[in-house]
């Protein structure tokens, strides 16, 4: 079978696999520009500080809530607030765009004037305008698990989350603490050391697999 053939049945076997490529931002390094200071403004905000708090937010909008004012208040030292009309030149110190606004001509443009300058831009509710989504995240200490539907359906990732938080243990930052310890005492080389890890970290899976774990899947 040519490579060519066994590619294109690959295509084809995975045309429902979720493509999108996963990865975790240290956005603590880079700047965010929001725009949108409304209940969904103020669910992105809350996105971000959540997993990023020292992460540099400007955020951009005629009108601003009581609720996101008061968040944004809480975080002054690295949320900087501009009351004013969208321009695209509040892109130029960005790194990552966000668009939060419920108009959807003015996010069309915003998309548009991200892609001339090489920003990367999530729209919110726009899928289709979209360079990334936010999926539901998980933070166990140090573990943090991202979850996506492809867009499909924030609800069953809303609930995929509850699952998750309900399944991880409270104790797996003291697991990830031992673990780092031994894999930094480990001798040898690095596929002894996987292989090793592996063995250890195998008990994991038969200590935190629910018995009834069928009950689960009522989505």
């Amino acid at each position: 079978m040519s490579e060519e053939v066994m590619q294109n049945e690959i295509n084809h076997t995975n045309s429902n696999v979720n493509t999108l490529f996963p990865v975790f931002l240290k956005l603590e390094q880079m700047k965010v520009l929001l725009i949108g200071a409304g209940n969904v403004g103020l669910e992105k905000l809350t996105a971000i500080v959540n997993n990023a708090p020292a992460a540099k937010v400007t955020v951009v909008a005629k009108e601003i809530t009581p609720a996101f004012a008061e968040l944004a208040k809480n975080f002054d030292s690295t949320v900087t607030v501009i009351q004013a009309p969208y321009d695209a030149s509040f892109m130029d110190a960005a790194d990552i765009v966000i668009s939060a606004i419920n108009d959807h001509g003015l996010s069309a443009v915003i998309r548009n004037d991200a892609k001339q300058r090489g920003k990367l831009i999530n729209v919110a509710d726009k899928p289709g305008l979209c360079d990334f989504y936010l999926g539901s995240i998980v933070t166990k200490g140090s573990l943090k698990l991202a979850i996506s539907t492809n867009g499909k359906s924030p609800t069953v990732a809303k609930r995929l989350k509850e699952v998750f938080n309900e399944l991880l243990p409270g104790e797996l930052e003291e697991v990830l603490d031992n673990l780092q310890q031994i894999r930094e005492e480990l001798k040898g080389d690095f596929s002894h050391k996987v292989n090793e890890l592996n063995k250890i970290t195998k008990t994991l899976v038969e200590k935190t697999a629910p018995k009834d774990a069928e009950e689960y899947w009522f989505l």
